[in-house]
């Protein structure tokens, strides 16, 4: 039975969700871009020693019941096996899962904008026939300018709907995650971790609001140490020049 967008308040019980920055941007779209699915840092979604550290100060700090994350755009297939923070958490033995949309959910939305991107893959084409036909600059066209001009109106309204589910439709569906988890836990008195981007700070706060939860923001300060690198890059060269 596909399941169901429900936000209830926790009965009977306290929950302070402590809102974590994730160390790096975590990017969602309906399709990804190919140019990003070829990105291979991005799909490593690598995680520093230091962050791990900050995670397991917070750990120590805060004792929550469970941990939660913001599922990558990049994982299509739940925890990673290797995924070292799964490897903290595990290690004090801390409940932790993925948050994100339903693919029902998902899949259904997605499927309503299917006629969108239609539109604007014909509207590409056309243009870019008329560009070859025409050579590369065609502006006196008054057809090529009235395409062009839908071709941004259809992909301006196709990115409105798409960051309506990318905000507050995903972060209803996070945070029915987190008060579903809250719920299993046969304690009174909840501490959670949500680690996520920090573009979902201000949705998630305005939800905890309604639904009578405390919250904090964990906010990360990025440092680059540059000698460090430069030290390391140096040892590179020496070492190809040796060969």
């Amino acid at each position: 039975m596909p399941e169901v967008l429900e936000l209830k308040p926790l009965k009977d019980k306290y929950l302070k969700l402590i809102m974590v920055e994730s160390e790096f941007p975590i990017d969602w779209w309906f399709e990804v871009p190919k140019e990003v699915k070829d990105d291979l840092i991005w799909n490593l979604h690598l995680i520093s020693k230091e962050y791990l550290q900050l995670i397991e100060s917070l750990i120590e700090k805060y004792r929550p019941n469970f941990a939660v994350e913001e599922k990558p755009n990049s994982w299509d297939n739940g925890l990673n096996q290797n995924d070292p923070l799964e490897a903290l958490f595990a290690k004090y033995k801390i409940p932790f899962k993925h948050a994100d949309i339903s693919e029902n959910a998902e899949l259904y939305l997605s499927s309503a904008l299917d006629e969108h991107r239609s539109m604007i893959q014909n509207l590409e084409n056309r243009i870019r026939d008329i560009i070859k036909n025409q050579g590369k600059n065609p502006e006196k066209d008054e057809f090529f300018q009235q395409l062009v001009l839908w071709k941004e109106y259809m992909q301006k309204d196709y990115n409105t709907q798409e960051d309506e589910v990318r905000y507050k439709v995903r972060e209803a569906w996070m945070m029915m995650n987190i008060l579903n988890l809250a719920r299993e836990i046969n304690e009174k008195k909840l501490k959670a971790l949500f680690i996520c981007d920090p573009r979902h700070f201000d949705g998630i706060e305005k939800l905890t609001k309604d639904l009578g939860i405390e919250s904090e923001q964990v906010k990360i300060k990025r440092t680059i140490k540059t000698e460090e690198v430069e030290e390391e890059l140096e040892k590179e060269v020496e070492i190809d020049i040796t060969k």
